[in-house]
This record gives C-alpha cells, structure tokens and sequence, in this order.
C-alpha cells in the first residue's frame, strides 16, 4: 500500500459553499482534508524511512511521465505553508529528499499516518506537490516494534 497513483475531480458548488462543509462529501468526516484536484496523485503510509533516517520519500513510477528526469527544486505545501527540498528524477527511483525531514519535524509526522501528494506543477524548473497529512494515532508503545523500516516491510500492529 506503499503508493498508488489516478485522477479524482473535487468539484466546488456553483453556489460558492465550501465542499468541506457539505454533508454529503467524504471530506466532510475528516477536517482539514481537502478534495483532490483532478491532478496527478500518489499516497504512502509512512514507514521509519520517510520520520527517521535517511528522510526520503520514493516517488512512484506511474507519475513519471508528469515529472522531470533530472535533479529540480521541489517544494511541498500544507497548511498554508511551504518547504523547499530537491526532486530526485534522474535516478531508478524518483524521491523527494534534502529538505523532506523538515518537513517531517516540523509537522510531527509519525510511523503510520498516510500521506496523499498531489502535483501541482511539475516543470523542469521544479516540482510542487500539495500534501495532505492523514494521521494514524498509533499509540507509541505499539509504534516502537510495530516493524515499518522501509515501504516494503509491513507495519505489524499485535
């Protein structure tokens, strides 16, 4: 469940309401999220790779051709905010990375929560995704032998 990529429209009312507070969006259970845009997407559940060293997160192949192929500033928003890091498309395996575990501390991002990236631009000149952070709750006691090292190693909650 590491990624997974499609087009999904978030279409605002005609009479200008904010969706989030229409009853019958699935937005509407959990505040704060934001429909998608109709743009490129990808989603991960966060393992020990993306909150502890080596602070990456692995772009999936399926939006490469929406990406560059080389080495471009990247920049993630959330909030209201924004962080500067560098897009790595030149290698086997695309990633976000220096600048990601700012990223990652500065929201308390923790083993478990989800997290959906949506492309907002991706030029030569850069790359911009708008995150959103899904939190899982793990408590910490489970969280410290829950496994998760990598995306290819399953979180084992007993």
């Amino acid at each position: 469940m590491m990624s997974s990529s499609g087009h999904s429209g978030g279409e605002s009312p005609a009479d200008g309401a904010d969706p989030r507070s229409m009853s019958e969006t699935p937005c509407a259970m959990q505040p704060g999220v934001l429909p998608l845009l109709g743009r490129p997407y990808f989603t991960c559940i966060l393992c020990k790779s993306h909150v502890h060293q080596p602070f990456q997160v692995v772009v999936p192949r399926s939006l490469a051709p929406f990406l560059p192929a080389t080495t471009v500033p990247a920049k993630v928003t959330w909030h209201g905010r924004s962080w500067e890091m560098r897009f790595t498309g030149a290698r086997q395996i695309q990633r976000l990375e220096a600048g990601w575990r700012g990223f990652a501390l500065d929201n308390d991002l923790k083993l478990g929560d989800g997290c959906v990236f949506e492309l907002l631009d991706g030029k030569a000149e850069g790359v911009v995704f708008r995150v959103q952070v899904l939190r899982a709750d793990i408590p910490e006691e489970i969280r410290e032998r829950a496994g998760g090292y990598t995306s290819s190693t399953p979180i084992l909650i007993d």
